[in-house]
């Protein structure tokens, strides 16, 4: 279990699963690298798949909010440095796609296709007063409040109603195992703050854009304003699932991901 040497005092854990052209993944706010294990085993299989905790939660540093997106984006490229990787192919789910556009945009040469799942460029008014909320919560200790007002928000309502232990088991995650405060606040100033819109026509790698038609916290059409900003970008709406995709359709999720991935580095189906 890899942490970095401290950047600027930052350190950030992470693992390495698989062979294969270097996959990196970015996780979304108040998550840890496990955001990503029902993947693992589908991309780890093609992939050498290197997960991460973005500072503030598991087993990174958390350093006092004030820092950007852009900043956590150094730390991904940091990763890669001490990984031994000099390019891959990028994917960073919510948060993490943010994070994962601010890397293609300031670390060009180390992207070598771009995954921006159920993310957005630019906050629009809901999203804005979802996250301010989230972090009026955080600053005032309401772990409890902070934990179900985002379970409400991440999963569909049929697959929450359905899911009763896997509800249980991501509630305490968030309640036990999520950032600390600080971690909590930090990470969602980074993300009221950020905005790439007026810099997304700068990329120009393969991109694959996913959404979901019932996510409440990135709309479809805010993946539809990254998909309009990045030239020859593909978007994929998901049907039936909401923010947390990648959780509640994995096989589905992977799938997708993976047939663009193949296309990409030229691999052989299976």
């Amino acid at each position: 279990m890899p942490t970095t040497k401290a950047r600027d005092g930052v350190a950030i854990h992470y693992e390495v699963y698989g062979d294969g052209p270097t996959l990196l993944l970015i996780s979304g706010t108040g998550h840890d690298l496990g955001f990503w294990a029902g993947q693992l085993p589908f991309f780890a299989a093609e992939f050498r798949t290197i997960v991460f905790d973005n500072r503030g939660v598991g087993g990174s540093s958390v350093p006092p909010p004030g820092y950007s997106l852009a900043d956590m984006a150094d730390d991904a490229a940091h990763v890669l440095d001490e990984a031994g990787a000099e390019t891959a192919h990028v994917m960073g789910f919510s948060m993490g796609g943010h994070i994962a556009q601010e890397l293609a945009l300031n670390h060009p040469n180390r992207v070598l296709s771009l995954g921006l799942h159920h993310s957005w460029t630019r906050n629009g008014a809901r999203l804005k007063k979802f996250q301010e909320t989230r972090r009026y919560l955080a600053e005032h200790d309401q772990r409890v409040a902070l934990t179900e007002l985002s379970m409400l928000a991440l999963h569909a309502s049929a697959y929450y109603d359905a899911h009763a232990e896997e509800m249980e088991a991501h509630r305490n995650f968030l309640l036990e195992q999520s950032p600390v405060n600080a971690g909590w606040i930090g990470q969602l100033d980074a993300c009221i703050e950020g905005d790439t819109y007026d810099r997304l026509p700068q990329i120009n790698v393969p991109t694959q854009i996913t959404c979901s038609d019932l996510d409440v916290i990135a709309a479809p059409q805010l993946s539809q304003m990254i998909h309009e900003r990045i030239a020859g970008s593909q978007l994929h709406i998901l049907k039936g699932t909401g923010h947390v995709a990648l959780m509640e359709a994995p096989e589905e999720f992977a799938a997708i991901c993976l047939e663009f991935l193949r296309t990409v580095t030229r691999a052989p189906f299976t």
